[in-house]
């Protein structure tokens, strides 16, 4: 079945049973599309309307849907548009997640005539899901199984030039909870774990074949003239700007300048010797080779460097995640390490978490053999141990939330929810207070990006905890669901502002929104999560570590106080819709067409 009606959409889910090799066609309900766009909200659509009780879902049981959704946006030429979602249970916070990814899947599923492919069962042997004009086919895999990503996508490549192809490494064949899905060499499906999800299916690769490269919009005239003009302003507002000059590397200099790079298991939010890996004095100048960008995006923010093997696409979390909670600070070890993590895998931000934690808890005699602070060798051996789960590795494979409670040691783990943080600490960067402990996913950067309004100054400063700053943080949250569900790159919040989101929805849709819909829109998708996962205040505390040890920057000391958290969070519930103890009321439910 196929909505052939549907502007900005191929009109096509596809269900695939691993089990039987069975696959059946469905169109989108166009009041589905409506109300959850795409994407990240079409997926957690999807998977409530299976009715799947989350306590009864083993990550890694054939119940588990991994779902691939790509949005209307997908295909068209709007810059920043090219990324797709994957909505799973993740096996490392045993709740509903998902993750994003760009380079050029979001296009390409598109082209290949689907919407969305929902992965449910479990393959006798390891398989290649091959996929095109809404058919599947079923292709042995034995052969690419214990390859690298880069290795499985190059091998299959080879066969399929026009394509688009997700892998994954030896850390998602060995169901390590935080492996991720590979794309384009160095682009991930990053965090939670949806290539241990993938591993535990038996899907070694799924490659999408375009059938053709045109999507259908409402509007031409209004989607040319925003094409154009979009993609002058991405790369002329200041804004995007930075992004185009020095990526997301460039934020090392920014984070150590100001004060917030977690440092050596977040002792500290200034690097020792962090000019070693400087953007700007070591980085650029030494290593840089060459930019790379997303299909049809002109900000171009991936900063290749030169690797031992090569080139890799360096990125700011890595760099904090491997060098400075590790204390690793030669420059071409950390590139190593980091291009060593990505081919085996992994999800850096939670791999570097997890190895930084097991470096702190060795210094206190928690742990035995545990490598040393900046010990490059003892951390490259334990990330290919943590991999194919050997030795430490094994311990190091449960993640920092697992490993505090096998060691009793909860107090002095750093996590939200089971998630590693990313590289903003909430003791210097105060919106990240809110951000992450509200945030679905766990400690998740990108859920509110909250640290794009501290690091600006907005709202009140970047040490504000005030109703301005909730309200700022909740803006950017509403923003960020319907970025994840249309789909477009967080990095253009400068130019898609809500009355730009409206004109480009409606110009490639037709469903002429207005922007009151849209921020209901993004609403209903934040509040359907949190309903899902049966979120409550307990499960929005932040690790006590944030409330009792102070960073020092600038002379001064800083901690997370329960004050701070307290406020931020219980206004948040207040203007949200949420009861006392965080839980969305009957109302919201309702108003927000969640419940009848």
């Amino acid at each position: 079945m196929r909505h052939v009606n549907m502007h900005g959409y191929a009109g096509r889910i596809l269900w695939i049973n691993l089990s039987n090799n069975e696959v059946r066609a469905e169109g989108i309900n166009e009041n589905v599309a409506r109300l959850f766009i795409g994407g990240r909200g079409l997926g957690l659509k999807i998977i409530f309307d299976l009715n799947l009780d989350l306590n009864g879902v083993d990550p890694y049981g054939p119940e588990n849907p991994l779902i691939i959704a790509t949005g209307p946006l997908g295909g068209t030429r709007m810059p920043l548009a090219t990324r797709a979602a994957a909505i799973f249970k993740s096996p490392l916070t045993n709740r509903w997640s998902y993750s994003t990814v760009g380079g050029t899947l979001g296009a390409y599923m598109k082209y290949a005539g689907v919407d969305a492919v929902v992965i449910t069962g479990v393959s006798s042997r390891p398989v290649h899901l091959v996929i095109s004009d809404g058919k599947v086919e079923f292709r042995d895999a034995r052969e690419l199984w214990g390859l690298d990503t880069v290795e499985t996508e190059h091998a299959i490549k080879r066969e399929f030039r026009d394509s688009a192809v997700l892998t994954i490494g030896p850390a998602g064949e060995n169901r390590v909870p935080y492996a991720c899905i590979g794309h384009e060499d160095w682009r991930q499906f990053g965090r939670t774990g949806a290539g241990a999800v993938m591993g535990s299916k038996g899907v070694k690769a799924i490659t999408f074949i375009p059938i053709s490269k045109t999507v259908d919009v409402a509007d031409d005239k209004a989607y040319q003239d925003l094409v154009r003009n979009l993609g002058r302003q991405a790369v002329t507002n200041p804004g995007m700007i930075p992004y185009r000059q020095g990526g997301t590397v460039r934020l090392i200099d920014t984070g150590n300048g100001m004060g917030f790079f977690p440092s050596i298991y977040w002792t500290r939010v200034v690097m020792p010797n962090w000019e070693d890996i400087s953007w700007e004095k070591v980085l650029k100048p030494r290593y840089f080779i060459k930019h790379g960008a997303c299909l049809y995006c002109p900000v171009a923010c991936h900063k290749v460097v030169r690797s031992s093997n090569g080139e890799y696409d360096l990125e700011y979390e890595t760099t904090m995640a491997l060098g400075g909670l590790t204390g690793v600070h030669d420059p071409q070890k950390l590139i190593d390490l980091a291009e060593l993590a990505d081919r085996l895998g992994f999800d850096t931000i939670s791999l570097g978490n997890t190895i930084a934690f097991l470096i702190y808890l060795g210094e206190r005699g928690i742990v035995k053999d545990a490598p040393k602070w900046g010990d490059y060798e003892g951390i490259r051996r334990l990330i290919i141990d943590t991999a194919y789960r050997r030795g430490l590795g094994e311990l190091a494979a449960l993640g920092t939330k697992a490993i505090a409670e096998k060691l009793g040691v909860q107090d002095l783990a750093i996590h939200v929810k089971g998630l590693e943080p990313a590289a903003y600490d909430p003791r210097t960067l105060k919106g990240m207070i809110l951000n992450n402990a509200i945030a679905e996913r766990g400690a998740d950067h990108l859920w509110s990006s909250a640290y794009a309004v501290d690091i600006a100054g907005q709202a009140g400063g970047r040490f504000a905890t005030g109703e301005e700053k909730v309200r700022a943080v909740m803006d950017i949250e509403e923003r960020n669901a319907l970025y994840d569900s249309m789909l477009l790159c967080k990095f253009g919040r400068a130019i898609y502002t809500w009355d730009v989101i409206r004109d480009v929805m409606n110009a490639v849709t037709g469903f002429n929104y207005t922007v009151d819909e849209l921020r209901e829109t993004a609403q209903r998708i934040i509040v359907l999560h949190r309903y899902m996962n049966r979120t409550t205040i307990e499960q929005d505390r932040l690790p006590p570590r944030w409330l009792k040890e102070p960073v020092e920057y600038e002379g001064k000391q800083y901690v997370v106080s329960e004050e701070e958290w307290s406020f931020m969070v219980r206004k948040y519930y207040e203007l949200r819709g949420y009861d006392e103890f965080g839980r969305p009321r009957q109302d919201t439910l309702v108003r927000l067409k969640i419940l009848p």
